[in-house]
């Protein structure tokens, strides 16, 4: 059951973050007021963007240096066009930015607890790492079809997880963590644009999925962080990556304050 409270416990506190793609720096918001009100965060589980954020953050890169490499020209280079081959992007992981963002080798090696979700098309099964190649496995994590090319590893063919668990507070469950879900969609968000979008129909559809899967992990959480004022912003610009990581400080601020 979520509790809205504000008094909220944080000697055992565990994030889970959403996938969001841009609205990410939402992500960044809050971990930027945990980091200035020494708020520890003691363990980790992330989707999608959510999944970057998290490994990032667990290996030490503060909220405002992501917020800086996530706002250069240079991230930019390390998306390449995939010619329509199962998608059409794929990200370069041996880009430098990526190793900025991502410069922890293995997610076991992390010096905190950390999950990443991806889908296995071949089993059709959603796998939650908390071992193995952190950039791999955080790319998986991130690709969303059809826009990214599925990412191959061990055998798998691994796409953006948070299309199945958005919010994956399952392998934070039955660990006496006090789990915070993050939250990057408005529960009835919806599409209201009148003009023509190539990504509506995919936005449509991953809202949907979204909705669906939401459930257990709103009904499992122990707090919720949620804004309404997060549908303001795109999925697929980063062009207000301020303006969304100021929101997210500001929606931390008011759902911890009193507890400090």
């Amino acid at each position: 059951m979520i509790t809205q409270v504000k008094r909220i416990p944080t000697n055992n506190l565990a994030l889970a973050l959403s996938g969001g793609a841009a609205r990410g720096a939402f992500h960044l918001g809050v971990l930027d007021f945990c980091e200035e009100y020494k708020i520890e965060i003691k363990a980790y589980s992330g989707s999608s963007i959510g999944a970057i954020i998290s490994a990032s953050h667990a290996s030490g890169i503060s909220a405002k240096e992501q917020l800086k490499i996530f706002s250069s020209k240079d991230v930019w280079q390390a998306l390449k066009f995939n010619y329509f081959r199962n998608g059409l992007l794929k990200i370069d992981s041996s880009n430098k930015i990526i190793k900025e963002l991502l410069p922890i080798e293995k997610l076991e090696d992390i010096p905190k607890p950390i999950w990443v979700n991806a889908y296995d098309l071949k089993k059709k099964e959603l796998h939650y790492f908390n071992s193995g190649d952190t950039i791999t496995l955080c790319l998986a994590s991130s690709a969303l079809v059809p826009l990214f090319k599925p990412i191959t590893y061990e055998g798998m063919n691994l796409i953006d997880g948070g299309l199945f668990d958005n919010i994956p507070i399952k392998p934070l469950l039955d660990k006496n963590y006090d789990i915070y879900a993050i939250d990057l969609f408005a529960k009835d968000n919806e599409i209201k644009t009148k003009n023509f979008n190539p990504l509506k129909k995919i936005k449509k559809n991953l809202f949907k999925q979204l909705h669906e899967n939401h459930k257990h992990s709103l009904e499992n959480t122990n707090y919720y962080l949620g804004s309404k004022h997060i549908r303001n912003f795109s999925l697929f610009t980063f062009k207000e990556l301020e303006e969304c990581f100021k929101l997210g400080i500001k929606e931390a601020q008011n759902h911890f304050l009193d507890i400090l």
